[in-house]
């Protein structure tokens, strides 16, 4: 569904019943206090509105299939994001715990940290460090959100492929 045009139309739609959408972040138990409880909201609205766009008017059947669609793809990005909580605990540990680190990581992550690319290491600092939500940051630096989604998987991998390989972590 993440290659199909969405209409203004059915986004317009989705967005006008999101309660369909926050309902299904309540049902997996997603709080709205959760750090990333409106990239999840935002990702809903879009699946949602995919969902419009695919089979045309608004019925019953439609919004059940879409309230289980919106479950099961919140779900895949819940665990999603659990897989790499765990580099992005270690990535913290390195940075503001220093004693929990070996000197070869330190070394390691300060001489990849310049070779990073802008957005890299906005997204380094201001996401995996100090917790800003995707969106925000998307917002605030007028970027895709999206797009940055993919940086960070790419930025991950590449620290991982650094960080833990390298070493053994």
């Amino acid at each position: 569904m993440s290659q199909m045009k969405i209409s203004e139309q059915a986004f317009l739609l989705a967005w006008h019943n999101q309660k369909l959408v926050r309902d299904a972040l309540k049902y997996v138990h997603v709080s709205r206090t959760y750090q990333g409880y409106e990239d999840l909201f935002q990702e809903g609205i879009i699946t949602y509105a995919g969902m419009i766009e695919l089979h045309g008017k608004l019925t019953r059947e439609l919004n059940r299939l879409s309230f289980r669609k919106v479950v099961w793809h919140t779900i895949d990005l819940l665990r999603k994001e659990k897989r790499n909580q765990n580099l992005e605990h270690i990535l913290k540990l390195l940075i503001t715990n220093r004693q929990f680190s070996s000197p070869e990581l330190n070394l390691a992550l300060v001489q990849e940290l310049p070779k990073l690319n802008n957005t890299e290491r906005m997204l380094f600092y201001s996401h995996l460090i100090n917790g800003q939500s995707i969106t925000s940051i998307a917002q605030k630096n007028q970027i895709n959100r999206v797009q940055l989604q993919r940086v960070k998987r790419q930025l991950l991998v590449h620290l991982r492929k650094i960080l833990i390989l390298d070493y053994d972590l």
